[in-house]
């Protein structure tokens, strides 16, 4: 009986014997290459001053009546003006919010606030330092149109924006 086992267990120890083979007989595993270091991110070009002044040089936004609301033409004129200002990090700007003349003169302060916290926001979002960014309101002191209509009102509820400190100017 034991013979008829072991006969039996033969193929079996055969079959095991022959898959160590395939197994012992496989190449050995290729290490694979380390990944490559991650890329640094490209360098900030250094930005000269003409452009920073060039787009501070009109509003930086402007706004419809009654609102402190970016529109996408604002948003990429402030992510132009966030390139700069990155790339200039020892430069410091005011951002000044304004009004049509219509409202009264402390509501139009604190609309005239209220647009330009809106543009720091955004330029604090997109990576300048909110200490590098001043804000002020000047309401509907400061038109840039003097008239009295819609074009006139259109031109006034603006942020205009200006260059208080850098480092080439405070020497």
């Amino acid at each position: 009986m034991r013979l008829k086992y072991c006969l039996l267990a033969l193929p079996v120890l055969a079959a095991c014997a022959h898959e160590q083979t395939k197994v012992e007989s496989a190449p050995p595993p290729v290490a694979e290459a380390p990944p490559p270091p991650p890329a640094a991110p490209p360098p900030v070009a250094r930005d000269d001053s003409g452009d920073l002044q060039r787009l501070l040089s009109g509003p930086i936004a402007h706004f419809a009546f009654d609102r402190a609301d970016l529109t996408s033409g604002d948003e990429q004129r402030l992510q132009q003006l966030a390139t700069a200002l990155r790339a200039r990090p020892d430069t410091r700007i005011q951002i000044a919010g304004n009004c049509d003349e219509r409202g009264t003169e402390e509501y139009n302060l604190q609309l005239g606030s209220r647009r330009a916290e809106v543009a720091k926001r955004y330029l604090v979002a997109l990576g300048v330092g909110a200490d590098r960014i001043e804000t002020i309101s000047y309401g509907k002191e400061r038109p840039l149109e003097p008239g009295h209509d819609e074009q006139a009102w259109a031109a006034n509820r603006r942020d205009d924006g200006q260059v208080l400190v850098t480092a080439t100017s405070a020497r």
